[in-house]
């Protein structure tokens, strides 16, 4: 069974939530921080959770692209030594200690997506990458048992993937998802996605970059059970929130199965430390904003909020 809301019971709780005549609306306390996991140790991730605790609600750690790492599936952890799954479920393990001892409100709590994405797949073959999704599915789900165990009310645990399709081929992206949808009781995934490429400017299916197209991004953001879409809303112009409020369209008309988005992601504190982001640093309020004003722009595609906004950091 779905554990997602159809668009139109999520517009019914949200008005339940705050009563007919008020509006959905994110906290600050909601707005999170998102983060590239360049350092790793115990130390470190404990010390990143410690500095997460004024905040709840979704967020996504990163830990890089699918990789093979000593001896077993792993991630390439954003140029730091590549780390097995068993690093990686450690790393978060250490993370929600640190947020649990530091947070700074006992109604807080921490829903963290454990992240890789399609970058460098297309040299793995179909059955590869179908194993390091049911193992990713695996790790995510042992870790999300161990806080349910041990941090109840604290932290939960998804997965996350960033799918880009500039990044792979439509084909092994989707071998990848098989294999973490595939896996049974796995848990929900954040899909913090990009649509290279898609139309700006009409829900024909048109074609995205690299043979993707509007169909094949909704399929791997939407239609897949486990999916639940926090896409990348990075450019200033508002083209990246065009291009979803399409395919969503694309998909109401086509397939009577429009999205449900649950919120935005950004990069404005990644590029505030790194640099080089001229037109994709996006504040986290900004990028909310360009995605429900393009969704409210047609009945079709209209949700009256976005539940989450989480924003991209580095850790290194």
């Amino acid at each position: 069974m779905s554990k997602r809301p159809a668009r139109w019971l999520a517009a019914v709780l949200c008005a339940l939530a705050i009563g007919a005549a008020g509006s959905c609306h994110v906290p600050e306390s909601h707005v999170t921080r998102s983060y590239y996991m360049a350092r790793n140790s115990t130390d470190d991730a404990v010390l990143l959770g410690c500095r997460n605790a004024d905040k709840t609600g979704r967020m996504t750690l990163f830990f890089g692209a699918p990789t093979w790492a000593r001896g077993g599936y792993g991630a390439t952890a954003w140029g730091a030594p590549d780390m097995h799954l068993w690093d990686i479920q450690n790393t978060v393990m250490d993370f929600i200690r640190g947020y649990a001892w530091c947070r700074t409100n006992s109604s807080h709590r921490i829903q963290i997506g454990i992240g890789t994405s399609n970058s460098t797949i297309d040299s793995r073959s179909v059955d590869w990458l179908q194993g390091h999704g049911r193992a990713w599915a695996t790790s995510v789900r042992n870790v999300a048992a161990w806080a349910n165990r041990y941090y109840p009310g604290v932290a939960q645990v998804y997965g996350a993937w960033d799918f880009e399709p500039s990044w792979s081929s439509f084909q092994k992206a989707d071998a990848w998802m098989n294999g973490y949808d595939g896996y049974p009781g796995r848990q929900p995934l954040f899909i913090n996605a990009s649509a290279d490429g898609c139309s700006t400017s009409n829900a024909n299916n048109s074609a995205c970059n690299n043979g993707w197209t509007q169909q094949r991004v909704w399929h791997l953001a939407w239609e897949h059970d486990p999916s639940l879409p926090i896409p990348q809303i990075y450019t200033t112009s508002g083209n990246q929130a065009r291009q979803w409020q399409l395919i969503d369209l694309w998909a109401t008309v086509n397939r009577r199965d429009g999205i449900y988005f649950y919120g935005t992601m950004t990069q404005w504190g990644a590029c505030q430390q790194v640099g080089g982001c001229r037109g994709t640093d996006n504040t986290p309020h900004n990028g909310h904003d360009q995605l429900l004003w393009w969704l409210n722009s047609d009945s079709r595609t209209s949700q009256p909020s976005l539940q989450t906004m989480t924003d991209m950091h580095w850790n290194s």
